[in-house]
């Protein structure tokens, strides 16, 4: 059977997704807990570079990346607010000759928003039925102990 007509999945097309950290918000020269507005801005002064996409969610933001006026050469970064830091979020197959299509495919296909959402259980799949919170669910408490194991799963990661 002959190759030259399989279809590839779009997984296939860009890879293994690897994430590496990249600076944190004092690298930037800025004070913790500034504003995530003026840390975009100073990382992209930082690349002399412009965002293209850019996803904002509660506990961060993700972003394409690219040099202004040359075409596929974008990079996904995370900012992630609680870490106060920027990751890379990088493909075994393209790591930074990304458009915005495949930044687009990223996100559906790698579940990227992940990496910048807060919500308690942080899962991709959301259940349209309504269940009753289990104690350990409830607070504060479960939230932080959420960011802690998410904290530590991106560590290892990395």
């Amino acid at each position: 059977m002959s190759n030259r007509y399989r279809r590839y999945s779009k997984r296939e097309l860009l890879g293994s997704l690897y994430v590496d950290y990249v600076m944190s918000v004092t690298d930037l020269g800025l004070a913790p807990k500034t504003n995530r507005w003026d840390v975009l801005r100073a990382f992209l002064n930082v690349g002399e570079a412009r965002a293209e996409r850019l996803v904002e969610e509660s506990g961060g933001f993700l972003l394409l990346q690219s040099i202004p006026g040359r075409p596929n050469t974008g990079a996904i970064y995370a900012y992630i607010e609680r870490l106060q830091a920027f990751f890379w979020l990088r493909f075994e197959q393209k790591e930074d000759t990304l458009n915005g299509e495949d930044f687009q495919h990223a996100l559906r296909i790698h579940h990227l928003v992940r990496f910048v959402r807060c919500t308690p259980g942080n899962s991709h799949r959301r259940h349209r039925r309504n269940r009753k919170a289990r104690p350990a669910e409830k607070g504060a408490d479960s939230i932080a102990a959420h960011f802690s194991a998410q904290d530590v799963s991106l560590v290892a990661v990395l």
